[in-house]
């Protein structure tokens, strides 16, 4: 009976000693791993943002030139200043090239926007021609070396071949301080005067 007693011990011991060594040195290898693989993939979530974020740069990078152009293409369309004589000189002679008689050309005060880094200059326009004429003196508006957008026209019939016009154009320009009170000259991009 001794004899299996102390098998019956030397198994209770070989049983608690393998429970032991699972306790402290199994479960927290385990504990170990799944630690190490939420980081991994912690690391690769962190991976694919990087991934993504690099793709945005090097796609960014590569549209650059472009991008570029397309600014400056802009910033030429829009000048620093009101230069209303300068706009009135281009929509006087978008009128002799497209054969229409303009009768008045009045630009309000410059207006700074409430919403972006800009100017709008409107000019009321009046005058005559035939619509091919007219037409092509719109034409002429929308593809001024300066940017301008035709806001509304009523036509009017004056005679069998001719019409009447009257119009609302705006102008742009970068200068934020154009209008009353303003600070001659232009502005820095974003900047607003006297602030």
């Amino acid at each position: 009976m001794q004899g299996r007693r102390a098998v019956i011990v030397a198994g209770a011991g070989a049983a608690i000693l393998g429970l032991v060594l699972v306790f402290f040195l199994v479960l927290p290898k385990m504990n170990e791993v799944a630690q190490t693989r939420d980081e991994l993939e912690d690391t690769r979530a962190e991976q694919q943002t990087l991934s993504a974020q690099l793709n945005a740069l090097e796609q960014a990078r590569d549209e650059a030139p472009e991008n570029e152009a397309a600014i400056r293409e802009v910033d030429g369309k829009v000048p620093p200043t009101a230069d209303l004589p300068g706009a009135i000189l281009f929509l006087r002679n978008a009128a002799t090239v497209s054969g229409v008689t303009v009768l008045s050309l009045t630009p309000a005060t410059p207006a700074a926007s409430e919403t972006a880094s800009f100017s709008s200059i409107s000019v009321s326009a009046s005058g005559e021609g035939s619509y091919f004429a007219l037409v092509k003196y719109l034409h002429e508006i929308e593809t001024l070396p300066r940017a301008a957008t035709i806001q509304s026209i009523d036509l009017s019939p004056i005679e069998a071949s001719a019409l009447s016009f009257a119009a609302t154009i705006t102008l742009y320009t970068s200068d934020v301080s154009s209008g009353p009170g303003s600070e001659p000259g232009p502005t820095e991009q974003g900047a607003i005067p006297g602030a």
